[in-house]
């Protein structure tokens, strides 16, 4: 349709504006030291090698298998409880009736206008004080309680029928058999795709494991290929190859939860 062309165009557009630094990030890392500082910019390699890569695999400086597995660890850990932490708290919001309910929601949900860098420091104390800091624990459980989690669970919770709910209370199921053996498996998109975007946070998250994590062997990735960026010297061809390392696991997470999570963005109505 001619009416399509310009939106069509747009978008075409916004594509190469996006993709243009993941392109440039990807040829850097199959680019020699020299030609990846070369000006004008080589956007496509003149001399491919695979010389960054087997530095970054085998470097002196760093273990970046044992990164990605630390990454791993504290992103799957952190998404499941994540995860099991905002249905236990978005289940009652949704689906059951007690005084103050709405005022209880509205009051979490405020909570997103504080920004994440002023609770830093009083965090920090508070693991400090527990005695966390240089451990996979505070990692992973100061960033537990989420609130968009919950606005997302709530509101999908709150699309399923009340029949199913009433139909097994007649049946004497409790409220948490109610929630585990109905309304999750009714809110599987949902729930995946509060999983990607809790795994690829946590994943990428940089800044908290940088100030709470200095022993090298139980750094994250993002944290430890920053090895690579020093004070006088940046290796850019190793920087980007490990940057493309890091975000290869991030890449097949989406791709494999890609339908459902279309499904629960389509599906999460604002149904009060």
């Amino acid at each position: 349709m001619p009416r399509d062309v310009p939106r069509f165009v747009a978008l075409c557009l916004l594509a190469v504006i996006f993709l243009a630094p993941v392109y440039w990030m990807i040829s850097t890392s199959f680019k020699t030291e020299a030609a990846a500082i070369a000006l004008p910019v080589q956007w496509f390699p003149q001399q491919l090698t695979l010389d960054n890569y087997r530095e970054v695999l085998t470097s002196p400086d760093g273990n970046i298998l044992r990164w990605t597995g630390n990454s791993l660890w504290v992103a799957l850990a952190f998404t499941v409880l994540h995860v099991l932490l905002c249905a236990l708290t978005a289940y009652p919001l949704a689906r059951m009736r007690f005084p103050g309910r709405n005022a209880w929601f509205w009051f979490i949900l405020s909570s997103l206008m504080i920004p994440g860098i002023v609770t830093l420091v009083p965090t920090y104390i508070m693991m400090l004080n527990f005695g966390w800091i240089n451990s996979y624990n505070a990692l992973i459980w100061p960033g537990l309680s989420g609130v968009f989690g919950v606005f997302l669970l709530r509101q999908f919770f709150m699309g399923i029928p009340r029949e199913l709910e009433e139909a097994a209370r007649l049946d004497g199921a409790s409220s948490l058999q109610i929630l585990w053996r109905i309304i999750l498996p009714l809110s599987t998109p949902a729930l995946a795709t509060l999983a990607v975007f809790a795994f690829m946070g946590s994943w990428n998250n940089f800044l908290w494991p940088l100030y709470t994590v200095t022993d090298v062997d139980k750094m994250t990735l993002p944290v430890g290929i920053t090895t690579f960026s020093q004070r006088y010297v940046t290796e850019y061809g190793k920087l980007m190859a490990a940057t493309t390392l890091a975000a290869v696991p991030a890449l097949i997470a989406y791709l494999l939860a890609q339908r459902f999570l279309e499904a629960g963005l389509a599906t999460t109505g604002l149904k009060e």
